[in-house]
């Protein structure tokens, strides 16, 4: 029998789980919550293995959030919480916008954007990385691809960061902050769905895409609409800045490391500062966590797991697994990929942005070292996310020369 008390929202996994992952690889085998009658997916080939078969042993209909699948909240009805084969079809409609040659389409694009908000912060000398350049970027950029008007970015972005908040103790959304946040989001998104039924001319990009689609004979309702845009906009904002955050977090206290990126970059190549990137991705896995409901009975290394019950694919816990990288809790960009990864997920629904969340973290990387050279991290004003789905840096803030 199991002696680890592993529960997602208690304090002590909200705030570092990385120890009580530690703990529950030692078992060797997935980890079983009584609390939840479920269980959380701590090794590697286990998040691999049961991610292979996803679709023939796991339902998408229940959620794909902790708060959805162990709490009951809410789940929005768009391909992300569709089975196969609805949820290829749904999601194959933007599939090229997604391509490595679709998100090509944009980088000049985003450059341009990242460098019109950075210049104004060049002149501070500080500047928080999440806050105050990489999350407007790409919450600018997922309302961009939703026909959204820019003006108002940044307060869907502070809404997205309210209903995601956490306090300690909390568990689940549902505190008057996360209501009022989520309330005044859905709000705004039935409003534009009413413009766009009025007017469909209004409609661009995705939106007028789902907007138009009939998919087996099949339209989208308003709600449905509504949660489309909402649905995208949070997924098309959240994990990227984060981990941009942590690149300049990390790097500062890897100084050797830091060093050779900076020098690359004088040099003008870019290569070091995205394998800094993408070695934060693994090192502080954004998408702490996602759940699935098990449609059938199925055997997952030596445990029964039970039609209904609720797995938790613990993605940062895989990413520091000690038989997949070898010493896994140390930063080094220098490590060589491996044969398979979880950073993106696995199976029938891995990450549909995964090219263009990684064209944009290497661009928001690349165009800051580029601007201020060597920085120090100040640390007091830094701040980790607390909370049960996202992990990682939501606050570095970095001091460097400033441009006159």
């Amino acid at each position: 029998m199991s002696t680890i008390d592993y529960d997602p929202y208690s304090h002590e996994a909200m705030k570092d789980p990385y120890p009580l992952y530690a703990a529950m690889r030692k078992e060797g085998k997935p980890h079983f919550m009584p609390k939840y009658n479920g269980w959380a997916l701590a090794r590697f080939q286990d998040i691999w293995d049961a991610s292979t078969k996803v679709d023939e042993n796991c339902t998408f209909t229940k959620g794909q959030t902790p708060g959805q699948v162990l709490l009951g909240e809410p789940v929005p009805s768009t391909f992300m919480t569709m089975d196969a084969p609805e949820h290829r079809k749904w999601r194959g409609l933007i599939r090229h916008e997604f391509t490595p040659e679709g998100v090509r389409e944009s980088e000049q694009r985003l450059r341009e954007l990242t460098r019109e908000l950075l210049a104004p912060l060049l002149k501070k000398g500080e500047f928080d990385v999440y806050s105050d350049l990489s999350n407007r970027v790409t919450c600018i950029n997922a309302g961009y691809n939703l026909g959204l008007p820019r003006e108002d970015a940044e307060k869907w972005r502070g809404l997205i960061d309210d209903m995601l908040h956490r306090e300690e103790g909390q568990v689940g959304g549902g505190s008057p902050r996360n209501q009022a946040a989520a309330g005044q989001l859905f709000g705004y998104f039935g409003q534009y769905v009413h413009e766009l039924r009025t007017n469909p001319a209004l409609a661009q990009r995705y939106t007028k895409i789902f907007l138009e689609a009939s998919v087996d004979g099949r339209t989208l309702t308003d709600e449905e609409m509504m949660f489309y845009l909402f649905s995208l906009l949070v997924v098309g904002s959240e994990t990227t800045p984060i981990t941009v955050a942590g690149t300049f977090w990390n790097l500062e206290h890897n100084p050797d490391q830091k060093a050779a990126v900076l020098k690359e970059m004088a040099a003008g190549k870019t290569d070091l500062a995205r394998k800094a990137f993408l070695e934060t991705a693994r090192y502080d896995q954004p998408t702490n966590m996602l759940a699935r409901v098990a449609k059938k009975d199925f055997e997952l290394n030596g445990v029964q797991v039970k039609a209904g019950q609720p797995l938790l694919f613990l993605y940062a816990s895989a990413e520091r697994d000690e038989s997949v990288y070898p010493n896994p809790d140390k930063f080094d960009m220098y490590r060589q990929p491996t044969e398979k990864s979880l950073m993106f997920g696995h199976g029938g629904h891995k990450c549909l942005g995964m090219h263009l969340g990684v064209m944009m973290g290497c661009i928001l990387v690349e165009e800051i070292l580029k601007a201020v050279g060597d920085y120090t991290v100040v640390e007091e004003k830094c701040e980790r996310l607390y909370g049960e789905h996202l992990s990682g840096w939501g606050k570095v803030t970095i001091k460097f020369k400033p441009h006159t």
